[in-house]
């Protein structure tokens, strides 16, 4: 959902300047590599468990209270959002499976810009080792490129 606000979320979690500077001299390399590695090898290895967990979600009563002046169109509300909450579930599984496809919804900045890196990262899709999708999560999440993006309430330049 972070990808549908008018400031998209284009980074996989905050990792600014200043807390890579609170790692010490290592940087995200230590042992932040290593407890976000076990970390999705857990996930990974346990994808069905997590994924059971999930599923419920898809018809949960409670989710799709509507008041009754939204009930209207009721019915085709609901079939769009069971649609997008399997899409959802769908990128998730994808994501444990080692899928990385990220469409960067500022893909279209990007090609004017000309940046030839830009284009090819606006839309990339990879199946990734656990070691390599954690590079490629960190690497997303110290990129200058991206941190420029976000809201800037959360003051990346810090």
């Amino acid at each position: 959902k972070g990808l549908l606000l008018p400031r998209p979320e284009v980074i996989p979690f905050r990792l600014t300047p200043n807390m890579l500077d609170a790692f010490g001299p290592t940087g995200a390399d230590g042992m932040y590599t290593g407890a976000l590695t076990e970390s999705m090898r857990t996930l990974r290895k346990n994808r069905d468990t997590l994924l059971s967990v999930l599923e419920p979600f898809l018809n949960d009563p409670v989710i799709n209270f509507k008041s009754k002046s939204q009930q209207k169109s009721k019915e085709d509300n609901d079939a769009n959002d069971a649609k997008k909450a399997m899409d959802s579930i769908a990128k998730i599984e994808g994501r444990l499976n080692g899928e990385y496809n990220l469409i960067n919804p500022n893909k279209n900045k990007a090609k004017k810009s000309k940046d030839l890196q830009s284009m090819i990262d606006s839309t990339h899709f990879t199946k990734l080792s656990v070691e390599g999708q954690v590079q490629k999560m960190i690497m997303e999440a110290t990129s200058h490129e991206n941190l420029v993006q976000v809201y800037v309430g959360w003051m990346p330049w810090i």
